[in-house]
């Protein structure tokens, strides 16, 4: 739904270089329009030291037009909104893998909230994967 945002799953996605892997993939489009986004809470999981945020993001292919900004935010122990980090996802042929360190937030309960947001105004050629997102302990 490139209107309203929308969340789908896929088994066989194709990858923005055409290469079609085998690994489950969340497709994210976000809302139309100016200042168009989508996103998305997960349930609150005790984070351990040594404890790594790891997925891989991108465009999906035949998007050529796709600019999007992903957001990787948190809540810890019931609080407010923080980044872990910002990633700009253009169609330029690569995907990027995300290694996010969580030792800062060891001992304590977080949810992490995904945020896709659109950078052109429009979400018509918006189509994001993110595949494989797991906490690595």
């Amino acid at each position: 739904d490139f209107i309203n945002g929308s969340v789908t799953r896929t088994n066989t996605p194709r990858l923005e270089s055409g290469y079609q892997d085998d690994e489950p993939a969340i497709i994210l489009i976000p809302s139309n329009g100016v200042g168009g986004f989508i996103s998305g809470r997960f349930p609150a999981i005790v984070i351990k030291n040594g404890d790594r945020f790891r997925a891989v993001i991108g465009c999906l292919d035949a998007s050529p037009l796709c600019s999007l900004l992903f957001q990787l935010n948190y809540s810890a122990d019931g609080g407010g909104l923080q980044s872990l980090g910002g990633w700009v996802e253009t169609s330029d042929g690569a995907w990027t893998r995300l290694d996010v360190d969580l030792s800062s937030l060891a001992g304590k309960s977080v949810e992490f909230v995904f945020t896709l947001s659109n950078r052109n105004d429009v979400s018509t050629d918006d189509r994001f994967f993110i595949m494989a997102p797991y906490i690595k302990r």
